[in-house]
């Protein structure tokens, strides 16, 4: 069959293709998908469109990796999922997507939105940061950057019971935070940064910091904000080249006071399905955080930049590229 996907086909290049599909080879643990929503992660699908993501992905190349749809076919030994559910993979923007069933995220209950279900993907990434730290019941939580993954991550912290300080360089973005609920929310291009987190702690810092940009810079300015055995987590992936002295982290890491963990909280560091041995799972933390979704717990609605149909892709990336002061969520629909 014919399927259409979103490539980036050269540096800065992003183009609406076809594919085939064939249904025939289909495998006996696999679900062909037709998909209803899928969902851009800003952060990583601009650096591979821009080249800088260049370990692993390679022009031609289909982008995306958070996606809601139906499943129109099943594999033989398909236990768990049967036509018709709606589910959510980590499949790309396509029309239709094969997926092993062991990536299958979650089924969507009937009382959620697949345009809102299909936040939990990114969700799921910023929720690795909660369950990385060790944040408890009104701890201070300093979450640095605030694209969709910080965001989500400092509503996933406030959630647990903490004192969320929100940081970004980007105003709109910081307004965006406060709209989303946090205690406190700096913009860190008109004021120091580590001294309105010192301010806000009584110059204690805060017992959990969390990068969530991917900027080395950024993740060695964040031990300043830290308050002594406090937590570094870095959410966001550091790329490209940064030179800078690196020994006053190593020293923060090593002395006794302040004697702070650095932290890593990858989304592939959390099994994917559930396992009666480990508490956390993908499959696990995505049926939370439908919950979450469905009781209005999550504030998407002001992440919510645009819906636009599969068309237009070329130009919503090039709108996150060129806008980031307003273009932050961008939902693809497939439906017809």
């Amino acid at each position: 069959m014919k399927a259409r996907a979103v490539y980036a086909v050269e540096k800065d290049t992003v183009q609406l293709q076809e594919f085939e599909i064939d249904e025939g080879a289909l495998g006996p643990d696999q679900v062909l998908t037709k998909t209803q929503y899928s969902i851009i992660s800003p952060g990583t699908e601009l650096d591979c469109v821009s080249g800088v993501e260049s370990s692993w992905f390679h022009f031609p190349q289909q982008l995306g990796y958070c996606a809601v749809g139906a499943v129109v076919a099943a594999g033989n030994d398909v236990a768990d999922y049967s036509v018709g559910d709606t589910v959510l993979t980590p499949a790309p923007h396509a029309s239709h997507s094969v997926a092993d069933v062991g990536m299958v995220r979650a089924v969507v209950p009937e009382n959620v939105d697949p345009k809102w279900a299909v936040w939990t993907h990114i969700a799921l990434i910023s929720m690795v940061a909660l369950r990385a730290s060790s944040a408890e019941l009104g701890d201070y939580v300093v979450v640095l950057g605030q694209g969709l993954i910080g965001n989500l991550a400092a509503q996933l912290f406030k959630a647990q019971g903490c004192r969320v300080i929100a940081i970004d360089r980007i105003r709109e973005r910081v307004d965006v935070a406060r709209r989303c609920g946090m205690d406190l929310a700096a913009d860190a291009s008109a004021e120091d940064a580590v001294a309105a987190v010192k301010k806000v702690t009584q110059d204690r810092g805060a017992e959990v910091v969390v990068e969530a940009t991917g900027s080395a810079a950024v993740a060695l300015q964040a031990p300043e904000m830290a308050a002594q055995n406090g937590e570094v987590i870095l959410l966001g992936t550091p790329r490209g080249s940064h030179e800078a002295d690196v020994a006053p982290l190593l020293r923060a890491v090593h002395r006794a006071s302040p004697n702070i963990t650095l932290k890593g909280a990858h989304g592939g560091s959390i099994s994917a399905a559930r396992n009666p041995f480990v508490k956390h799972s993908s499959e696990r933390n995505a049926e939370i955080i439908l919950d979450m979704i469905w009781r209005r717990e999550l504030a998407l609605e002001p992440l919510l930049s645009g819906v636009a149909k599969p068309e237009a892709a070329p130009d919503v990336y090039r709108d996150l590229r060129d806008h980031p002061e307003w273009a932050l969520g961008y939902i693809l629909d497939w439906t017809d």
